[in-house]
């Protein structure tokens, strides 16, 4: 089979593996649409070294060969979640498996990923697909859509909201596109204006660029003082983080979405004078997997904020154009004849 190798920093080939064969509880998926996340492009991508397995953790495919399986079977249409989960330990009872407690391994950091025609996956790291439900579609449900569903429903958003989102790349574009789909009134920041212009057609009532000035006042001019009731900070950087702490409401929620390593907050002004709440959204339960898929079934227009395809055997071009960041979602998908 043909997979996506990085060679180093920003140094990426399609090389020729050996095809997987299913042993045990794993079995192989052939690849219909693969995802780049945000991940893969700062943990991998960016920094240097080789990388010895193949990246990649966000797809959807169908089945093409088993060894012992459990639940599936050949030909099942599925979407791949990223860990190799235990499923005996309290978390992965939960439907927490991100969180797994024995986490035999991650796929495309350190386990081969789906940046590649074939992969073997283990069944538990799979979700069957509904038929209403198309490959890239499926790709995105990991992160972009079923995180910030989880990060929706724990945070009560409804259609009488108004929600910034601060930080525009794939996160910050599926947060928009899935509170804008709850009727949300949903303000998008970021200074790229690709992004900016694409968070429009997934949604967004208003957007605003840091460029234009303080951005804390820009939304406080914008929603006429009343500020926010919710908010995502999906840009991985502190500032926007205290933002939004400042512009939330009393007994609004805060979601941090994006990695961020240290940040500084107002405990006294953001939480003991107003009471508001703050959580962190990683993925989702695979309980709620269900919900997710209707949001499809209902017009989730999640597959807008797919911006460019690529095969595998233009991998590097498709790095190179994400790393860009005048994208929204890059995918993999299979050369036709």
């Amino acid at each position: 089979m043909r997979g996506t190798k990085i060679l180093d920093a920003l140094k990426v080939e399609t090389r020729t593996y050996p095809d997987p064969v299913p042993q045990g509880e794993e079995v192989v998926v052939r690849l219909e649409a693969a995802a780049i996340c945000g991940s893969d492009l700062h943990g991998l991508y960016q920094t240097p070294g080789e990388k010895a397995w193949i990246p990649g953790h966000e797809a959807a495919g169908v089945v093409v060969a088993v060894d012992k399986p459990r639940f599936l079977k050949v030909g099942d249409r599925v979407a791949t979640t990223a860990i190799y989960p235990c499923g005996l330990c309290d978390h992965c009872r939960m439907g927490y498996t991100i969180y797994c407690r024995a986490n035999k391994g991650v796929y495309g950091f350190g386990l081969d990923g789906v940046h590649a025609e074939l992969i073997r996956i283990c069944e538990r790291s799979l979700l069957p697909m509904p038929d209403h439900m198309t490959f890239e579609q499926g790709c995105l449900v990991l992160d972009p859509v079923g995180t910030h569903h989880h990060a929706n429903k724990r945070m009560g958003t409804n259609a009488t909201h108004t929600v910034a989102v601060f930080g525009l790349g794939p996160m910050g574009l599926g947060a928009t596109c899935v509170t804008a789909h709850l009727g949300a009134r949903v303000i998008a920041v970021d200074p790229v204006a690709y992004r900016r212009e694409l968070a429009k057609k997934l949604g967004a009532a208003m957007v605003v660029d840091p460029a234009q000035g303080n951005v804390v006042q820009q939304i406080r001019d914008l929603t006429k003082g009343y500020g926010i009731d919710r908010g995502f900070e999906c840009s991985g950087r502190p500032e926007p983080l205290g933002w939004a702490l400042d512009l939330c409401r009393h007994f609004g929620h805060v979601s941090i979405v994006g990695e961020q390593p240290e940040a500084k907050i107002r405990p006294s002004d953001h939480f003991n004078r107003k009471e508001i709440l703050l959580s962190g959204s990683t993925c989702f339960p695979l309980g709620e997997f269900a919900e997710i898929t209707r949001l499809f079934e209902r017009g989730l227009r999640a597959a807008d904020m797919i911006t460019h395809r690529f095969t595998v055997e233009q991998a590097a071009e498709a790095y190179a154009t994400f790393h860009t960041g005048n994208t929204g979602k890059v995918i993999f998908v299979p050369a036709r004849a």
